[in-house]
């Protein structure tokens, strides 16, 4: 009779004596652990795993160790993860799974050299090492292409994704990724050949944010953005609040947004929260922003009646804590851009649910019931290409409020400007750069001699392919000055140094536009057929500015040699009404 068959196994502590005398099967092991586990004593399963791990006799050893490092990572165990990984990696170089585990460790310990060579040693095996499955290859790449992306180190991401999908072609998430790298370093075209792969993969492959930026198609927006909400989060929804009736005295609002900060859309707001009518809303934030500690962050807490923390919470319990707060209207800052929650408007935890200034475009998502704009922004003739329907307030939808002036003192000659330059900034986002933009820039620059483009040094890879760009262009690479991203005190000083601000087309700038029209500098924007495409348009109307809004590219160039040769009245641009338009948003927003 074996000793498993005479030693009671109902208390994990006989199972531990077992794996000390290398008795215990493999089998036996996994099933109580888990059992363990699932009891919520993680503390015990480690002892268990550490008991038969130990004994070098014991039964594959290596998978124990591999399923010791991933339940010591869980609990927050970094240094013993790490020993069990290496120790696993030691007994069988072939399990990559535990390679590419020890990677996502180092990383998450800010040893990022050590796991991207870790994940290389993965993806393409060196000095006899192993070679592991292109399951395993692929994901190792994967890991690398995002780290360099994180760090704007293009060149590299770009590369690794390459090198993954040559592994496997069928990734519609790693293509999207590698479609947004090569608009982020503006390395045209954007729909580079790849093996395997075809034009029209990529077209359905580019993410809705992408799409923003490249077409002022309608169509193609909305296609995009119902192919990617199938794709990543599904149609499913459910109806929480259906039936329930709500007898509180006030209309209760939330907010629910990751950018309550010194973020591009947490800028504009401050205003709109503090404007509501407390003796008709009540206003909550649903909040899962980093504490920057800016004095941007503070007042926009203390612009709320309540601030739930909802970082650590899973979307069901989000929306179980919406249905318990009775909310009665619930609006999403983030549509389909970085960070959004759709997985809680899904659940439908309030009775009218809309979208705001997140994302300029239809989201696609059937969970929305509207969409915060303006008549300019968003005619009755573009409504046919959005899931939501228009809720429209006065003046422009983007809140346009005069920044704080900046403390920060600046000069031209600081930034390498000229004194006596015409200087033209461009400082959004720089995948928002086409190549159309950029040349007609470039055009501009070439006509007024005296003109400099001033634009912001974001990464190597960016910087190196616009000037390449502008070579091949035969522009005056000499009269175009990069500059670094600054803290948004310093950026607001700089500004004011401009001539004439540059926007973007099909994407337009939006918090930026804000900022220039505070700073009195002329906004150049040129509208088109989307409502991205009309931001800056509506923001300018709204100022009484519109002589600055193109229509064509043409248009465009011929409009900034106006303003060279009749520089607009900076106190017309400073003394539009800025307050007045926030208010307008703040009074018509719930009028439905």
């Amino acid at each position: 009779m074996s000793l498993t068959e005479t030693l009671p196994l109902d208390h994990w502590t006989n199972f531990f004596k077992l794996a000390q005398m290398g008795m215990l099967r493999i089998d036996q092991l996994f099933q109580k652990t888990q059992s363990l586990v699932d009891q919520g004593m993680q503390a015990e399963a480690v002892q268990l795993y550490l008991a038969y791990a130990t004994q070098p006799a014991s039964e594959k050893r290596h998978m124990a160790l591999y399923n010791l490092g991933s339940l010591q990572q869980a609990q927050g165990d970094m240094q013993g993860a790490e020993a069990s990984y290496r120790a696993c990696i030691a007994i069988d170089p072939s399990l990559g799974q535990a390679a590419v585990n020890l990677g996502l460790l180092l990383e998450k310990t800010g040893r990022k050299q050590e796991a991207l060579e870790q994940w290389h040693q993965v993806a393409n095996p060196s000095n006899g090492a192993p070679t592991h499955d292109t399951e395993i290859q692929t994901m190792a790449w994967n890991h690398i292409g995002r780290v360099y992306e994180n760090h704007k180190q293009y060149d590299e991401a770009e590369g690794a994704l390459e090198r993954s999908l040559a592994l496997n072609t069928k990734q519609t998430g790693v293509l999207q990724h590698w479609i947004h790298i090569r608009q982020k370093a503006c390395a045209w075209p954007v729909y580079k050949p790849l093996p395997g792969i075809t034009h029209n993969d990529m077209l359905m492959a580019t993410s809705p944010l992408a799409m923003l930026a490249m077409t002022d198609d309608p169509v193609q927006q909305l296609l995009t953005a119902h192919a990617f909400v199938g794709r990543t989060y599904g149609f499913k929804e459910e109806f929480l609040c259906k039936g329930r009736v709500y007898t509180h005295d006030r209309i209760r609002i939330g907010y629910v947004s990751g950018d309550l900060c010194t973020h591009a859309v947490g800028l504009l707001l401050p205003e709109v929260f503090e404007g509501h009518d407390r003796t008709q809303f009540e206003v909550y934030a649903y909040d899962f922003s980093p504490e920057d500690g800016t004095a941007v962050r503070a007042r926009l807490k203390a612009s709320f009646d309540h601030m739930r923390r909802i970082d650590t919470l899973t979307d069901r319990q989000v929306a179980e804590l919406v249905l318990h707060d009775e909310i009665d209207v619930l609006i999403d800052l983030h549509g389909l851009s970085s960070g959004a929650r759709p997985g809680i408007f899904a659940l439908h935890p309030a009775p009218k649910q809309g979208t705001y200034l997140g994302f300029i475009g239809t989201t696609g998502m059937p969970w929305f019931d509207f969409v915060i704009a303006d008549k300019y922004v968003l005619p009755k003739e573009l409504t046919p290409y959005f899931t939501e329907k228009p809720l429209y307030v006065e003046g422009s939808f983007i809140p346009i409020t005069q920044a704080a002036p900046s403390t920060v003192t600046t000069t031209r000659a600081e930034h390498g400007l000229p004194e006596n330059a015409f200087v033209m900034a461009a400082f959004g986002n720089v995948y928002k750069i086409t190549p159309e933009m950029f040349s007609t820039w470039l055009d501009i620059l070439t006509e007024i001699p005296e003109a400099i483009l001033w634009l912001i040094d974001d990464n190597a890879a960016t910087t190196r392919n616009l000037r390449e760009y502008a070579t091949s262009k035969n522009a005056d690479v000499k009269r175009i000055v990069f500059s670094p991203r600054t803290a948004h005190s310093e950026y607001l000083a700089k500004l004011a140094l401009a001539d004439v601000f540059l926007d973007t087309f099909p994407y337009n700038c939006g918090s930026t536009s804000n900022d220039v029209i505070s700073a009195g500098v002329p906004l150049l924007t040129m509208q088109g057929n989307t409502m991205v495409s009309k931001m800056g348009s509506s923001i300018l109307n709204s100022s009484q500015l519109a002589n600055t809004i193109a229509d064509s590219f043409e248009n465009y160039k011929s409009t900034c040699l106006n303003i060279k040769l009749k520089p607009l009245s900076a106190t017309k641009l400073a003394n539009s009404d800025n307050k007045a338009v926030a208010n307008a948003l703040i009074n018509k927003i719930y009028a439905k």
